[in-house]
């Protein structure tokens, strides 16, 4: 064979493995252009009917109306919401399953060995919204504000019970940490969702549930008595009702976020396609209408961003559940 004919062949061998490299890294490429080619599931950690499940389906549904694919909606309860957070951690990060989830990522994970760390088991995609809480207690309750809900807890340790979503849920300690900053003890009641916790508190089977009016709006649990919202300044929509660091002059705010997170190792252009889809879907009137009849704000993020915060609440919150004597379960 000529010398000519064999570099010939050489050149040849080298171009073709050039393309099979190409080739190779192309797939990935491609996938994320034409993502999503099929239905992508949404997984909710929690029951139906609270403030995850009911800003994950209009979520859902308008990125569902933009993008011309079906995203749907599964709840998975259980376990403060570590069970559905398990099931993302383990799935495929393929693009088509993402969990849906409040601070509760944050939370859960201060007071449960969970089945993955947080922090390197989720790629974050986007915030969604915020919003901060509401005090509600029974309609009997003896204490009709925030003073006397707290001179209560100092008068009879122990013996106000309140709902949660399951062990370190968001609602469990944002009451854990004011019961802390107040310097009192109260019981915590946890079931697989808040919804079924409200309904407790409206059949007087519970005393009190620090939640989100995301949760409450249109059902009977937003009938009962609100002694004060836990952000910065009041309610715009009830701004009758205190703050609990107005009301009780306590070094107290606190507020819920939701965001959406994607098994570790999901396509960076699947996730930032998902997070452009995000940003177009809560700065719709749509959108924005709907979080100010549940009484949160549209905000988005980075990924990176999300990752720094959820990294900052896992801090808060092991500090909140060390202070009120919680072992990790």
């Amino acid at each position: 064979m000529s010398k000519r004919r064999t570099l010939k062949i050489l050149s040849s061998l080298t171009l073709m493995g050039v393309v099979g490299a190409a080739g190779l890294s192309a797939p990935g490429s491609a996938v994320a252009a034409d993502w999503p080619q099929r239905p992508v599931r949404l997984i909710v950690p929690f029951a139906p009917g609270g403030s995850n499940d009911v800003i994950a389906r209009k979520l859902a549904d308008i990125i569902s109306k933009n993008t011309g694919q079906t995203f749907i909606v599964e709840n998975k309860g259980g376990a403060g919401g570590v069970v559905g957070s398990g099931y993302v951690a383990s799935s495929n990060p393929d693009g088509y399953t993402f969990l849906f989830i409040s601070s509760s990522l944050a939370t859960s994970a201060a007071v449960q060995k969970t089945p993955y760390d947080p922090k390197t088991a989720f790629d974050a995609v986007s915030m969604v919204a915020s919003a901060p809480f509401v005090v509600l207690t029974r309609k009997d309750f003896p204490a009709k504000n925030m003073k006397e809900l707290l001179a209560y807890a100092k008068d009879h340790p122990g013996a106000i019970n309140f709902g949660s979503a399951g062990l370190g849920d968001s609602s469990q300690m944002a009451t854990e940490l004011l019961a802390n900053k107040a310097g009192v003890k109260m019981q915590t009641v946890g079931y697989k969702g808040i919804s079924p916790a409200q309904l407790d508190l409206v059949a007087g089977r519970l005393d009190m549930i620090i939640t989100t009016m995301a949760s409450i709006k249109g059902t009977p649990a937003d009938q009962l008595p609100k002694l004060a919202f836990t952000g910065e300044q009041r309610d715009h929509d009830f701004p009758d009702i205190p703050t609990v660091k107005e009301a009780t002059g306590l070094d107290y705010v606190v507020n819920v976020w939701w965001a959406v997170f994607a098994p570790k190792g999901v396509d960076p252009a699947i996730r930032d396609k998902l997070n452009a889809e995000i940003k177009k879907a809560i700065s719709t009137d749509d959108f924005a209408k709907f979080l100010h009849i549940v009484d949160a704000s549209p905000k988005s993020s980075t990924p990176e961003e999300m990752h720094k915060l959820l990294v900052s609440d896992l801090d808060q919150w092991s500090k909140t559940a060390k202070a009120a004597g919680i072992q990790p379960q």
